[in-house]
């Protein structure tokens, strides 16, 4: 491994903005964070000082088995850690034979991975993996819980939507999830507009990368002259705003950023 790296740093690949978003906020006091919206996006952001990558399975295009294999190929001492919603055998047996520390199973659970963290960037799987291996599993390391992004309920979307168009100057607010699928807004907004406003946060967390940003992104405002799109990371999905004029934009787009920030895990379950 390379824990004796100056500035080791962790690389978190997830096509999901909420748990870039996530992530970050849990690791960042900690060790220093990468992040990556895609498997191609994390082979082209990987530097020296990459001590571990942590990254999801499932994700369009290359999955997390194939990012596995071409780090293994490619920096071949470079610690990977898998994370995925359904950890079959199948799986941690590819994972495996790919060299793979160890396949968490979402959700995450926060104490556990700075824990298992700990462990990996020192070198030791053993008590990185907090299991001890009963006879017979053919050494495949067990899953572990860690943290994700909170999942939206209605209740929560809807509460949004309701704050944001209360506020000056906006005409119509949506809340979707991680699929773009639309949770709670107004009928004046398209629901396919779900899809196009996941491409664009997964797009904005690659950019912040090749910009040298440090953190995720936290908002979008896109100015059309006589309309504004606000957009923010909430949970899982993103919440949006159309707002008739920059000025008013400002001020939702701040009351956005704090409720996003201050998001209650509990109430989205």
């Amino acid at each position: 491994m390379t824990a004796s790296a100056p500035h080791p740093s962790v690389l978190i690949v997830d096509d999901s903005p909420g748990v870039l978003l996530t992530m970050h906020r849990l690791l960042s006091p900690h060790v220093s964070v990468q992040m990556a919206s895609s498997a191609h996006a994390a082979l082209e952001v990987l530097t020296s000082d990459t001590a571990l990558v942590l990254s999801d399975v499932q994700m369009p295009g290359m999955d997390g088995l194939e990012l596995a294999r071409r780090l293994r190929e490619g920096r071949p001492e470079l610690a990977v850690v898998l994370m995925s919603g359904i950890v079959e055998d199948s799986l941690r047996r590819q994972a495996r034979e790919l060299g793979v520390l160890d396949v968490m199973r979402k959700p995450l659970q926060s104490a556990v991975l700075l824990s298992s963290l700990q462990g990996w960037l020192n070198g030791d799987v053993d008590d990185a993996s907090g299991v001890e291996q009963e006879d017979g599993d053919d050494g495949l390391l067990p899953s572990t819980p860690v943290l994700q992004a909170p999942e939206l309920s209605f209740q929560a979307a809807q509460a949004c939507v309701g704050g944001i168009n209360l506020l000056p100057g906006v005409l119509s607010s949506c809340v979707f999830g991680e699929q773009g699928e639309l949770i709670a807004g107004s009928a004046q907004l398209p629901a396919q507009l779900g899809a196009y406003l996941g491409f664009l946060c997964s797009t904005s967390a690659s950019l912040s990368l090749h910009l040298g940003g440090q953190q995720p992104m936290q908002a979008v405002q896109i100015e059309f002259g006589d309309r504004v799109l606000v957009v923010c990371p909430f949970g899982v999905g993103v919440m949006t705003a159309l707002v008739h004029d920059t000025p008013a934009a400002s001020g939702v787009k701040s009351w956005m950023r704090t409720r996003a920030v201050g998001l209650d895990p509990r109430s989205l379950h």
